[in-house]
């Protein structure tokens, strides 16, 4: 039986035999290049990209997740979750289970910061799930705790995270990018706390550098109570006063067109109520009257029934 000789192998043995083996390789084609473009333009981050950290918190079990967008996805929020114990963990994502009760916004051409501030946050999350102390293995009594009840001391990470938040915008890390080095250009200049001395470091080469100043969104505001103290970088807001300050109206003026809004309410209620008393009344004496003469005319009725029966 004849051996099958492959046909590459045929013309590689009619090429001269000055042509060195190593120099030989294929074209690459046109289809590649272009899934290269892509993979790379996918790898870029778009612009604005980190600027602002969504945090959300189950409104049940208290677990929180971290987001660079408003919108959660499922699939990345899920993965952010650890498992602490059967039926723990939920199996799928429900979005109305969970609410942002924070934001954190850089400057805009900060967003190296933010995803720097995101990753660290990550961590300290992921450090608390996975590193328990003795309040999480036992109650007030010293009595040792179920699997249930730990999972859901260990699920409830919204304090924590509130503390991480102060402890991160404060610098907390080696190689935090919130640390910035003081710079003349002063956009740059204009986003960091650098008016005060207490609020700049030196590191190991000597170069100054200064904290990049954040807001803190809050939808309610006494939750920074839980952390023990805020740096000086750090100023908060709340959610509703970032939609009083779109609608370009001061929050006093606000105040005033309520009560006026109040006032002429009031007035109408009172109007109305006087209006309905007169037709209620109106009715009332329109009723005795019918009344009246409907009686008047059963008694004329009943005395023609008497005289002709007699």
């Amino acid at each position: 039986m004849a051996l099958r000789v492959n046909s590459i192998t045929v013309q590689f043995s009619r090429l001269p035999l000055g042509i060195s083996w190593t120099g030989l390789r294929f074209k690459s084609t046109a289809p590649n290049r272009e899934k290269r473009e892509k993979e790379l333009a996918a790898s870029t981050f778009p612009e604005h990209h980190g600027e602002k950290i969504w945090i959300y918190a189950h409104i049940l079990e208290g677990m929180t997740v971290l987001s660079h967008r408003p919108v959660l996805k499922a699939n990345k929020a899920l993965k952010q979750l650890s498992f602490n114990g059967k039926k723990l963990k939920p199996s799928k994502f429900r979005r109305d289970y969970w609410r942002p009760f924070a934001m954190i916004q850089f400057p805009e051409g900060f967003g190296d910061v933010g995803r720097s501030i995101y990753q660290r946050m990550r961590e300290c999350k992921k450090l608390h799930e996975l590193s328990w102390t003795d309040d999480m293995l036992y109650d007030k009594l010293g009595k040792p705790l179920t699997k249930l009840e730990r999972g859901q001391r260990i699920n409830d990470q919204k304090t924590n995270t509130i503390a991480d938040m102060a402890a991160v915008l404060g610098g907390l890390g080696k190689g935090s990018l919130i640390w910035m080095t003081v710079s003349q250009d002063p956009k740059i200049l204009a986003n960091l706390e650098a008016g005060d001395e207490k609020n700049l470091k030196k590191d190991e080469d000597g170069v100054v550098k200064a904290l990049v100043k954040a807001q803190v969104w809050w939808a309610d505001d006494k939750d920074r109570n839980f952390a023990k103290s805020w740096p000086p970088n750090v100023t908060h807001y709340r959610f509703d006063q970032a939609t009083i300050e779109e609608m370009g109206m001061d929050t006093k003026e606000l105040v005033e067109q309520h009560s006026e809004l109040a006032e002429a309410t009031e007035e109408g209620e009172d109007q109305e109520g006087a209006d309905k008393k007169e037709t209620d009344q109106e009715a009332a004496d329109q009723k005795s009257v019918d009344q009246e003469e409907i009686g008047q005319k059963r008694t004329d009725q009943k005395e023609a029934d008497q005289k002709n029966s007699l």
